[in-house]
């Protein structure tokens, strides 16, 4: 029994996270269809405001008669003259106007505000003017442009913005973990700005919707509105990018009203939703841009705004938090006895400098040989040949002079999980065992020399920890130090460039670089 009951635990524990991925997989799909249904399966006004000119008795009857067919469906608002209803619709404080001042009855409609309320105004209207036994003239004051025929372009520039916008916010998150907190925040940033650019062009080649700096902008900060979060929330943890795909996409669509613009005809809990997501903002703003001479757009982008603010000041805060801490230096270590690897991020050379009274990795500088001070010397080492043949000449140096040694190790990550996240433990534990071999390579070259050494390993690009390294040493000790390296490492992890000709070219540092 004991056998069969284990047989089963294991059974479980092995197929768990399968059944979980599916089980989550289709939760996400019922959530999305159900929303997407509920919004537009049978859409029904809700406040839709709409002007009336008319006289007192007509209005009265109008109005009631509109509460009849949808009860709370329009917010009839008097206008005093047509000219005042025109400029009501064109600054969009209304969908349209119902002109009853003559034997006829005409509606102005704005087309280019979303064909969902100008199609519910007109038929709301015929069935009006069908029982009055008055003819009803349709007039469209806000026409779509000749190639954005149905007015439908402003959605679908958001909708193909908002993809690219998310993964660049999740992507961020992972290719830059390591990087500096201004270009971690920078990212998302400087990637809106290309969609922005890039979005604005293609609507205005492919619709002819113009407007391209105020189009460029929007996109821009919406595209950073949804980015920044998603970044912020991949940092935390990256299963939490879920989190974002269901505001910004699942609620998002649906209670942007679609490309009809049906948000006033949506269920209450999306039309609340509506104005506070930026999906909508979004399209609201860039309606009102292309169509509306801008009218109607300063709350759109305010709500865009404070989710790029928040996002960003959210990914900056969570940057800076979990930035790991440094890490004091071990003591100075015979060669031959183990090497702890220890890491400590890049660009933390005030903090390592005071980490110790004496400077971090220097308890053993006293029992150096000689009464002239120690020469520093912090060699770069990734286990290369080059770095081989440059730990082996500087280590024949020191053995012959009083020196300090200190050996870094630079731990350059580009990307250091898959997009899922779920892979960072294990490209993390590849790490740590490549730090483990080049530390033990390191100790090989120097075993028998009789030169005490520290090992560092630096996150960072190598140059920069290598200069790190040597600032941290300075602070420290009273010579200055002399940064050795090989002369190209060629080593596939490295980004592309001279780790040398970069050093030469910032370091303030003597640089040898040993052939």
């Amino acid at each position: 029994m004991g056998n069969r009951a284990d047989h089963a635990r294991r059974y479980q524990a092995r197929f768990r996270p399968h059944a979980g991925f599916i089980l989550a997989h289709a939760a996400f799909a019922a959530i999305f269809v159900t929303l997407v249904l509920s919004a537009f399966h049978a859409p029904s006004p809700h406040a839709v405001p709409v002007g009336i000119v008319a006289p007192a008795t007509a209005t009265g009857q109008v109005e009631d008669a509109l509460d009849a067919s949808a009860q709370g469906g329009f917010d009839l608002r008097v206008y005093p003259s047509e000219a005042r209803a025109r400029t009501g619709i064109a600054h969009r404080e209304v969908d349209g106007a119902l002109i009853a001042t003559g034997r006829q009855l005409r509606l102005l409609v704005a087309q280019a505000d979303g064909t969902g309320p100008a199609q519910a105004l007109t038929k709301a209207f015929d069935t009006i003017a069908a029982r009055s036994g008055r003819p009803l003239a349709v007039t469209d004051v806000a026409p779509p442009l000749a190639d954005d025929s149905e007015a439908l372009s402003p959605f679908f520039v958001v909708l193909g913005v908002l993809i690219p916008s998310l993964v660049a916010g999740s992507a961020s998150a992972l290719v830059f973990r390591r990087a500096r907190l201004a270009w971690c925040v920078a990212a998302p940033a400087v990637v809106a700005v290309a969609i922005g650019l890039v979005a604005a062009g293609i609507a205005d080649g492919v619709s002819g919707l113009g407007h391209f700096a105020a189009i460029a902008a929007i996109v821009a900060l919406f595209s950073l509105a949804v980015a920044a979060p998603m970044a912020a929330l991949g940092r935390i943890w990256p299963p939490l990018v879920s989190l974002a795909l269901l505001v910004f996409l699942v609620f998002g669509i649906p209670a942007s009203g679609g490309p009809a613009n049906l948000a006033p005809f949506g269920p209450a809990f999306l039309r609340l939703l509506h104005p506070v997501l930026p999906f909508g903002a979004a399209a609201d703003a860039l309606r009102g841009a292309v169509y509306f001479d801008g009218f109607g757009t300063a709350g759109p982008v305010s709500v865009l705004a404070v989710w790029a603010a928040a996002g960003v000041t959210a990914l900056a805060l969570v940057v800076a938090l979990r930035r790991p801490a440094p890490t004091r230096l071990v003591s100075l270590t015979k060669p031959g006895a183990p090497v702890p690897v220890q890491t400590v991020p890049a660009r933390q050379a005030n903090e390592d400098a005071l980490s110790s009274p004496t400077g971090p990795g220097l308890a053993g500088a006293a029992a150096l040989p000689g009464p002239a001070s120690p020469v520093s010397l912090v060699v770069g080492f990734d286990n290369s040949e080059p770095a081989r043949r440059a730990l082996s000449w500087t280590v024949r140096q020191a053995a012959a002079r009083p020196a300090v040694l200190r050996i870094v190790y630079a731990d350059h990550v580009i990307v250091n999980s898959d997009l899922s996240g779920f892979a960072h433990a294990e490209m993390a534990a590849a790490r740590d065992q490549e730090a483990a071999e080049v530390a033990g390579a390191a100790a090989e070259i120097a075993a028998g020399s009789g030169v005490p050494y520290t090992f560092e390993r630096r996150l960072g690009a190598p140059a920069d920890a290598i200069l790190s390294s040597a600032s941290t040493q300075a602070a420290a000790g009273d010579s200055e130090p002399v940064i050795v390296v090989g002369r190209s490492g060629h080593a596939t992890r490295h980004v592309l460039g001279s780790v040398p000709v970069r050093l030469l070219h910032h370091s303030p540092y003597p640089v040898l670089a040993v052939p």
